[in-house]
């Protein structure tokens, strides 16, 4: 799974708190390095709102949006750290949210790398040493080396 992240997906962002402006900027990052097709704003927008993808752990707020394969020119994982937290839907839910901080966007061409790399992400959402790192002020350089040194000894 090492494969699908790369440092230049990796970053601390800035925003107003709202899922539309992290969306924009995500995929104006993603588009220009030719990872999406001009398709995914909307998709994984759209996405979103028919199925949410917070997720509330027992260490902080996540979310690991997604969108259909036909949106991905080459799969990535996109490692976001908030500055400012992001309301999303909880998953499985039509009325709970979640204040996110953390973000992993999915970007797979085949959906069988999908499940295979939620398993590994949950397995790491339980991981109280993991964790426990990422809820601390740490850069985006360092939110790379701990995720993907978390994958590697999987």
């Amino acid at each position: 799974m090492e494969e699908f992240f790369d440092t230049k997906l990796t970053d601390v962002i800035e925003t107003n708190g709202n899922q539309e402006e992290y969306f924009t900027c995500i995929f104006q990052k993603l588009k220009e390095q030719g990872y999406v097709q001009d398709s995914f704003l909307l998709a994984i927008t759209n996405r979103e709102k028919d199925y949410p993808t917070g997720l509330k752990t027992q260490f902080m707020g996540i979310a690991i949006p997604h969108t259909e394969p036909q949106h991905i020119k080459k799969p990535f994982i996109y490692l976001t750290k908030l500055k400012t937290p992001i309301e999303f839907g909880q998953m499985g839910s039509c009325d709970e949210y979640v204040q996110v901080r953390y973000i992993f966007v999915l970007g797979f061409d085949k959906g069988d790398q999908q499940l295979v790399l939620l398993k590994n992400l949950m397995a790491m959402f339980t991981d109280e040493s993991t964790m426990n790192k990422l809820s601390q002020d740490i850069t985006a350089d360092e939110m790379y080396q701990l995720v993907t040194q978390y994958f590697k000894n999987r």
